[in-house]
This record gives structure tokens, sequence and C-alpha cells, in this order.
């Protein structure tokens, strides 16, 4: 198994599909809430139950099942939750297939992005009280009642839904701090995203047009591409081809532009530098070549750019703060929502092998009971 996760992450959208479809069909036909090691049983939670997300054979999605378990009570710090939605990533992928290599401070149980509404608060919580709407990370599989650390909790706005919050997390905390604090962007400024119809882009295509940047956009697929015309792209560009670089230098009058939200592995990277004038900032949200160490060339750096590695772990000193950002700026109608993927919480395996595709728009969520 030494090194298959960076296999993994490196295979095609197309090839990644076509693992995770072998290995769904690895013997037997349970589906999502059976056991395949107990098929007569199967477990239907009722209202005020709590269960966990459980899979009994790594590698087969069919084999996820909800298993019981008790609602502990929240400590001195913490905030019980009922989940009412999760939105998924990529790593949970990897996680059920059981091939995540974990990075220093990082845990390997499935689910980071929820919603729902406080049950009950430990003594020392004062910001929270039960009945509170709210959306949260953590990282507790799946868990229906989950206890969250209050720098961990933020109060969900009441113009989106239960769905439209979870997904909000990852994607917004990662678009939002990239753009805003580390590239600074500004009205005038040129940012290209890529991939721009997943979570973190169409974040940051809100979050780019709230501070008035010039946007350039990429797509894998001219579905996504025409959805980003729909949205007021005139001319999006293909992410799976290097043409984009000479594209903006055209469209730029060979100006160049000031930010790349990099999403994608290889070549790309090295355009994207050669894109950028002075002083413009390199935003590295796809690990790939990281975990590879491949080496980037150093002479477009004379143009006084910097280069950032983002890998978005929540760090409590500021993520509270830049959260609580987000959530007004929605609440306010700034943000739209993400475009939502539903499935229901014991649907996880088939929403797992959709996200597993590739082919969506937006985040893939799951609705709980």
């Amino acid at each position: 198994m030494k090194n298959v996760s960076k296999l993994i992450a490196n295979l095609s959208p197309e090839k990644r599909a076509a693992l995770l479809q072998r290995l769904k069909s690895d013997s037997g036909k349970a589906g999502p809430g059976v056991s395949k090691t107990n098929a007569d049983v199967t477990y239907i939670p009722k209202d005020g139950d709590n269960y966990y997300c459980h899979v009994e054979k790594p590698g087969n999605f069919s084999s996820i099942v909800l298993k019981p378990i008790e609602i502990i009570p929240p400590k001195e710090d913490q905030i019980q939750i009922k989940v009412k939605a999760a939105s998924l990533n990529f790593r949970d992928i990897l996680i059920g297939l059981n091939m995540y290599y974990d990075p220093p401070g990082v845990t390997t149980t499935m689910g980071t992005d929820y919603s729902g509404v406080v049950t009950e608060v430990g003594e020392n919580i004062k910001k929270f009280k039960a009945g509170d709407e709210v959306l949260f990370f953590s990282t507790e599989n799946f868990k229906a009642y989950q206890n969250a650390e209050l720098y961990n909790v933020i109060k969900k706005p009441k113009n989106i839904s239960w769905e439209e919050a979870a997904a909000i997390p990852t994607a917004y905390m990662t678009s939002y701090y990239s753009l805003k604090y580390v590239a600074n962007l500004k009205p005038g400024k040129r940012v290209l995203i890529h991939t721009a119809t997943g979570g973190v882009g169409l974040s940051a295509i809100e979050i780019a047009r709230w501070l008035g940047a010039e946007i350039f956009v990429t797509a894998g697929t001219e579905k996504k591409r025409e959805y980003l015309k729909s949205i007021g792209f005139d001319a999006p560009m293909d992410s799976r081809s290097l043409k984009f670089a000479d594209e903006i230098m055209e469209r730029t009058n060979g100006e160049g532009i000031d930010v790349v939200l990099n999403t994608i592995a290889g070549d790309a990277t090295v355009k994207g530098l050669e894109l950028l004038r002075q002083y413009g900032h390199f935003l590295q949200i796809d690990l790939k070549d990281i975990a590879k160490n491949e080496s980037i060339p150093l002479a477009a750096f004379t143009r006084n750019l910097s280069f950032t590695a983002l890998n978005m772990g929540w760090h409590p000193e500021k993520g509270t703060e830049y959260m609580n950002e987000v959530s007004e700026l929605h609440a306010q109608g700034i943000f739209k929502p993400l475009v939502c993927n539903n499935f229901k919480i014991d649907e996880l395996g088939r929403a797992l092998a959709f996200l597993s595709k590739s082919e969506h728009i937006g985040k893939v969520v799951l609705k709980y009971y």
C-alpha cells in the first residue's frame, strides 16, 4: 500500500472512476445501509438516534452501513449538535478506500463539513444555546450527533438551506483565506480560477466578484464551461489544455494577471507562473506535485512573485474570524450558496462514487434523517 494514496490522487477523473467501479463490484450486491457481513439485519435510524457511517470492507463503497452509537454529552467547552447535512470532499473517497495518507495534524475519519441544530452546550459555553442553527467543522465520521469545539462552530445564515450551509466550510474557507488574506485581491486585479465549477472554484468566483477583480476561469468539460457561461463568463477556457496561458496573454494584451488559484498538477503550474506579472501571487490548492516533491523553474520569481501552498487544515487562531465573515456575507445575500447535489445519509456509498467521477458542478451533500 506504500504511496498508493499518491498514485490514486494522480489519476485522471476517468481513471479514478474506473478504479472505484472495480472496487465497488467485488462480491455481492448489498446496497448502502445493508451489512454484507450480516445482511439479514438492517439498521434504520429513528429521529433522535445517534449513528455513524462504517465501511465494513475498505475499498467497497457498497459495504458502507449506518451503525447505532450512544449519544455522548458534551464536555464543558463543547457544543453538541444534531446534524442536518454534511458535504463531501475528495479526501473522503481516499479514506473510504483506506488509502488516505494523513498529513500531520489531520485526522483520517470521513466527514469534516456539517450543518445542524445545537441540542446541548457545555457549562463554559455562553455564545450558543440549544436550538441555535449552525454550520461547523468536525471529524466524527458522519455521526448524527456530534460534539464540536467552540472555535469550529459558526452561526448558520437564516437565508440558506441546511444543505447549502454544509457546503460552505472547506470550500469557502479555502478560497476566502487564499484570495482575501494571502493574495490581498483588490478591485482592478486579475485572477485565474482553475476548475471553476467545483466547490472551491465557485466560492472563489463569488469572492473575486465581491472584491472587484477581473476573473478568468477554466473547466474540464464542455458541460462545465457551458455552466460558467450561464453565470456570466463569455469565454471559459479548457482546464485540460495548456492553451489557457496563450488565451489569457492575448486577452490582456500581453500584460498577464495578478493571481492564480491553482488546482491542476503538472505543466499548468509552470504556465501559471509565466502568466503572473510583477508582485503576482500563485496559490497552490492542488497538492499532487507537492506530494511528489516536484520542482518548478525559479526564473519567474525575478518578478517578485510569491508562491503559497494551501493545505487548509483548521487553525483556530484565525479560522473562526474568517468563517464568521463568510457567514455574514451569505446572510447579507452578497455570497450566493453553492450548487448542491443531494443524497440521503444512507446513500453515502453512491454519493462517494458520484463524487469520484468529477462530472458534477458544486458540492456533493448528504441529508440526514
